[in-house]
Parts: C-alpha cells; structure tokens; sequence
C-alpha cells in the first residue's frame, strides 16, 4: 500500500512518501504544490494525507484534480482544512480559501454544477470544535460538543457555528472514483 503525505512539513510520517516545499525537516520529495503535474505517476497512491496545506495554494480545483490523477482507483483523501467559521480561517495572511460541510460535494455525482471531470465519494466530513485548546477541563466539553455537532454536520454549520464561537478545523475524507 503505497501512502502520500503532501505538505508534511515537521510532522514526517513513518512509511508514507513525504513531500514538501523543502527538504530542510526531512522530506523524501521536494515540490512546490502550485506547481503542476506533480512528480508522480498515474493511479500510484492508495492513500494521500494533507493537514491545514490546501487552504495555502492558490486553485484548489486544479489541486484535487490532480490527486485524483495521482491516486488508484478506491483510494481515499484525507484532508484537513480550516471551517469558515473559526478564528484563523480568514485570520492567517496565507490562507487563501476557507472551506465548509459542502465543499467537496462539488466532485460527487449528484451535484447539481460540477466545476470538475474527476469525481469522488465524499465518506467523511467532520465537524471540530476548539481544535487549537486542549486544556485538561475542556476535553469532555469538547467530546460532547464534537459529537453533537456531527450527527449533522450541515445543520451544525447553518445554526450552531456562530453560538459555539466557530469551528476550527474540518475534515473530509474522500474515495476516488475512476
């Protein structure tokens, strides 16, 4: 099972092939991701992992089109961006897109405008609260809140973000369909 870390920057995953703009903590691939194709074959990864990196590139359509190329089909894409509604979604200089419940429904089927030819099954997206805290008496108003918020992630998003102070992170995790 061959595993693609893009954007790993100090967290360097053990059995996966690391890529990021600089080799300075210890990535395997060196590479730019605005530029494109990437350096890899077709249909090569089983799994690729990108944490808080998809917001920092400039077409993130061009972006999710490629690791469609890159992966096999059934594969799946993690990705972990900031949801519009937290502190540093808009409040990091870098930031160049914020994301939502709904965002990478775009690239399913059933949607009603496609922006795109690749297609995906969206599996996961969750919702998380109070990501950047994690003070011992928080943790199981955290739990909770987190759980609850997930049983309708979309629902959550229309009505509950702003009472609850935003939510910082969100997460999907998408099948490549070929």
């Amino acid at each position: 099972m061959k595993k693609l870390h893009l954007g790993c920057g100090l967290n360097i995953m053990e059995g996966w092939v690391n890529v990021d703009l600089t080799d300075k903590h210890g990535a395997e691939v060196v590479h730019n991701l605005e530029k494109f194709p990437y350096p890899f074959k077709d249909n090569q990864f089983d799994e690729i992992f990108m944490d808080n990196v998809l917001e920092h590139l400039e077409n993130t359509i061009k972006v999710v089109e490629e690791l469609h190329r890159i992966s096999k089909p059934n594969a799946t894409i993690t990705i972990i961006v900031p949801h519009y509604s937290g502190c540093m979604a808009l409040g990091h200089i870098t930031h160049k897109r914020v994301f939502c419940a709904g965002t990478f429904g775009n690239f399913e089927s059933s949607c009603w405008e496609k922006y795109s030819n690749v297609e995906f099954k969206v599996l996961e997206n969750k919702l998380i609260w109070l990501n950047c805290r994690n003070w011992f008496w928080i943790r199981p108003i955290k739990k909770v809140i987190n759980y609850l918020i997930n049983i309708k992630p979309f629902l959550s998003e229309r009505f509950f973000c702003y009472p609850l102070g935003g939510f910082d992170h969100i997460k999907f995790k998408l099948k490549v369909l070929k």
